[in-house]
């Protein structure tokens, strides 16, 4: 639970300068107007097919933007014949792809607090995610581009003739190289960022009412515990009237040290309440005592160190030895009126101290209960 893929290979908008590709390729066996007729092409049909497709809607920025160029061009190229050499024309080509990364580049801000403001629109939620995505494509476009820009100078200070290997490489093997290394990067780093996020663990943001608004990363919750609310489950283990409790450890962010209930975790995200109950019950107690358990109290509690909505679970047993013997370090029973001569002494958890009142009553009544 909570670990999961993030992105989609549809966020890789480098695939968007495939047309470009095709374009440029085309070209070492066609005619310049055949080339970008063709890139052009590919370019409306999968701009429309993006568009119309079913499933969430992700722009494709990069991809509108080649077929753009890739229709400019061959609109010129009907009113304008041999406007770009033979030897020059691959790199004419990715020189008009890469003038719209450069220039979203230059007003990424900009560009993205548009997108930003069209994710609140019906069916819109993915704008922004596309804007980063196309401001992360154009800079490593922009990368490679300016490494071939760099060749270029070069061979041009060494008086390398553009007909000679050198020439022929930097003019016609490298423009389509750029675009095809610039989707291969993205995509690697896309699987990379998503094997990564196969071991981070997301907690859902909610509301006082418990409605999920949101996710967070659990690392991140330390640093930003204030911000949002994030959901807990808490689990009293009961016997014969007393209260199992322990001290917190040593590490926690949360009152450390101090005495509290025996078992706490944050829902995950992508968990019900009922798995995570399960999942910190199968990692402390018996099989057999999970019939024991019932729901007692939801709470919001926020002060300096937390803000957090809490579920409070009672869990009653009748044999404690299997607690006694447990891993649980420092646990021991406490009865009722000791937890009281302890109460107000900065020696309880505040969570704890919070929710004793509506404890001893559901233990007071069960044992009076039990009695009768």
């Amino acid at each position: 639970m909570g670990q999961q893929r993030v992105l989609s290979s549809k966020f890789n908008m480098s695939v968007g300068f495939l047309p470009a590709v095709i374009a440029i390729l085309l070209s070492g066996f066609a005619s310049q107007d055949i080339s970008v007729y063709a890139g052009a092409a590919m370019g409306i049909a999968a701009s429309l097919h993006s568009y119309f497709r079913k499933g969430a809607y992700i722009p494709q920025i990069i991809l509108y933007a080649t077929t753009t160029m890739l229709t400019l061009l061959a609109v010129i190229g009907i009113f304008t014949a041999d406007y770009c050499s033979d030897l020059l024309f691959p790199l004419m080509i990715e020189g008009c792809c890469l003038l719209v990364p450069f220039l979203i580049f230059l007003n990424r801000k900009r560009f993205l607090r548009r997108y930003q403001c069209k994710s609140s629109e019906c069916c819109k939620q993915f704008y922004a995610q596309g804007a980063e995505a196309a401001i992360v494509s154009s800079r490593v476009i922009l990368l490679f581009g300016f490494l071939h820009f760099l060749g270029l100078f070069a061979a041009y200070l060494l008086n390398s003739p553009a007909h000679s290997a050198t020439g022929f490489f930097l003019l016609h093997i490298t423009p389509p190289a750029v675009f095809i290394a610039g989707m291969l990067f993205n995509q690697f780093g896309i699987l990379y960022f998503n094997r990564m996020m196969q071991h981070t663990i997301f907690l859902p943001i909610v509301n006082i009412r418990g409605d999920v608004t949101g996710k967070i990363q659990a690392a991140d919750v330390v640093n930003r515990r204030r911000d949002f609310i994030v959901p807990v489950v808490r689990i009293a283990v009961a016997s014969h009237g007393m209260l199992f409790l322990r001290p917190r450890p040593q590490c926690s962010n949360y009152d450390a040290n101090k005495t509290d209930l025996l078992m706490e975790d944050y829902l995950i995200y992508g968990e019900t309440l009922e798995q995570c109950v399960q999942r910190i019950l199968k990692k402390n107690v018996p099989e057999s005592w999970k019939k024991h358990l019932c729901f007692n109290l939801k709470y919001h509690y926020e002060n300096h160190q937390t803000n957090r909505l809490v579920y409070l679970f009672l869990l009653d047993v009748e044999d404690d030895s299997a607690l006694c013997d447990s891993n649980f370090r420092g646990a021991k029973l406490w009865t009722l009126s000791q937890i009281e001569q302890n109460l107000g002494m900065n020696y309880f958890s505040e969570c704890f101290e919070y929710e004793y009142e509506h404890l001893k009553g559901i233990i007071y009544t069960r044992e009076k209960y039990k009695e009768s």
